[in-house]
């Protein structure tokens, strides 16, 4: 039976393969709002006990055989659904998935701040529809640590107090766990943890390259991630243990990002500066108090961070684009490569997870199919392998007018999740090959002629 299925797929072109995918997701996510309208019907009318069963827990691993997780997270959808009309209506038309739900189920179950939620609830399922999940997971915790900012600083406080480490061996192997900790400290170690994974990386694509050449498929790689892992982590140990005596460790290097509106209410509660009331409260999507791969952190570490001096002024518009980087003190020189790396924490191709700092700049109008210039507001991270692939593929990225970045595949289509509507506002105003572009290209020859240009 799965054979012949499979066989009947095989008929079906790439696109087709696609297309299939994406409208049984759409079913799922029909099928999923319906679930939760009849565990709700079954709540209300106590149909459970028809069979025995003292509530709907029993009654769905009687009925369905799920897993106690199952349950759960059925039991949350459903009720957040039930209280919120329109977080059903966006499942039921497909406009958010499972993923989405489950994250705002979370936030509204949160204790202290949890039924606040119908403030915002419009907003964060527009931006549940519009930004990759992980994008749209950090929107809603930014959005529950300005909500509760006190309780953001007990957690903190909590993890700083719980902190444990543990290395034990266990039947020749390692045993190693550590929690808590602050946020601070774990952007830290975080950071120097991925650089050693990513020297790692490096070392196997070396030797990949050297014994099959460089392109070379990914199943070539010495290593698996897991294992590179490991060997960085013990790299870390070695290193620590063959530094000189005395010595003293480099600062590790760790960005936060901290949007104007929400730097100057920190400032204006502590009586540095007044409360800011000509600045209208910025969108959720573009407020940040995180590290640059998208940690949280508490308003009141940035502003112990500023009270010492580890800050530097980064001006954005209100696309988000960076636009200047100030003067800095004990933090690193910068510019407009690392500028375009604060303003995304992945590469900017759409599914793709690769960490900005490991990513290549990416020209959004490529510098010589489209005459694009090399400025920050016209940069974006990509990883190398996307890098290659959008000029190899045709894609066009836009910076659209409500500032977001839409990829458009060589027949004009854009590259949107299943379910994503492009908002009226950020239609781009053309992504033909043409006009300003296609002149810029016809000068430059002149131009490099008179300036001696290669």
């Amino acid at each position: 039976m799965f054979a012949t299925l499979v066989e009947k797929l095989q008929e079906l072109d790439n696109e087709g393969v696609t297309e299939r995918l994406r409208n049984l997701e759409l079913e799922r996510r029909r099928i999923e709002a319906e679930t939760s309208a009849l565990i709700s019907v079954a709540q209300a009318r106590r149909v459970p006990r028809d069979d025995g069963h003292h509530g709907v827990a029993g009654w769905l691993r009687a009925n369905l055989n799920w897993s106690g997780a199952q349950i759960t997270a059925a039991k949350r959808a459903a009720q957040l659904l039930d209280e919120h009309e329109t977080v059903g209506d966006a499942l039921l038309t497909g406009h958010i998935g499972n993923a989405q739900v489950a994250e705002l189920a979370r936030a509204a179950r949160n204790p202290r701040c949890g039924g606040e939620i119908d403030e915002v609830l419009d907003l964060l399922l527009e931006h549940g529809e519009q930004l990759p999940f992980d994008d749209f997971r950090r929107v809603v915790r930014r959005w529950e640590t300005l909500a509760d900012e006190d309780g953001t600083e007990l957690d903190d406080e909590a993890n700083e107090n719980n902190r444990t480490a543990s290395l034990h061996e266990r039947d020749g192997a390692i045993d190693l766990t550590a929690s808590g900790g602050s946020a601070m400290t774990t952007a830290e170690m975080l950071g120097v943890f991925e650089q050693f994974v990513e020297a790692e990386f490096r070392q196997d694509v070396a030797a990949r390259t050297e014994l099959h050449g460089a392109d070379a498929p990914a199943s070539l790689l010495p290593r698996t991630d897991a294992q590179r892992r490991f060997d960085a982590l013990h790299e870390i140990f070695l290193l620590a243990v063959s530094a000189p005596p005395g010595s003293r460790a480099p600062e590790p290097i760790v960005n936060i990002l901290v949007d104007q509106h929400t730097h100057e209410v920190l400032l204006a509660r502590h009586r540095l500066v007044p409360f800011p009331d000509d600045i209208n409260e910025p969108d959720l999507s573009r407020m940040r108090c995180e590290t640059d791969n998208g940690m949280p952190v508490p308003p009141e570490t940035v502003f112990q961070a500023t009270m010492q001096g580890y800050v530097r002024r980064i001006v954005v518009d209100d696309d988000g684009v960076v636009l200047n980087m100030g003067r800095q003190r004990r933090l690193f020189t910068g510019g407009a490569r690392t500028a375009i790396k604060l303003m995304e924490c992945h590469c900017g191709h759409l599914g793709c997870t690769v960490s900005s700092h490991f990513a290549d700049i990416d020209h959004i109008d490529e510098w010589d199919r489209d005459g694009g210039f090399t400025d920050v507001d016209n940069g974006r991270p990509r990883c190398n392998g996307h890098n290659r692939a959008k000029t190899r593929l045709g894609l066009v990225d836009k910076r659209t007018r409500g500032g977001r970045i839409v990829t458009y595949r060589r027949d004009g289509t854009p590259m949107l999740p299943v379910g994503c509507r492009p908002p009226d506002d950020d239609e781009p105003d053309e992504i033909d090959d043409s006009g300003l572009a296609r002149l810029a290209r016809q000068l430059r020859p002149l131009l490099d002629q008179r300036t001696g240009s290669p």
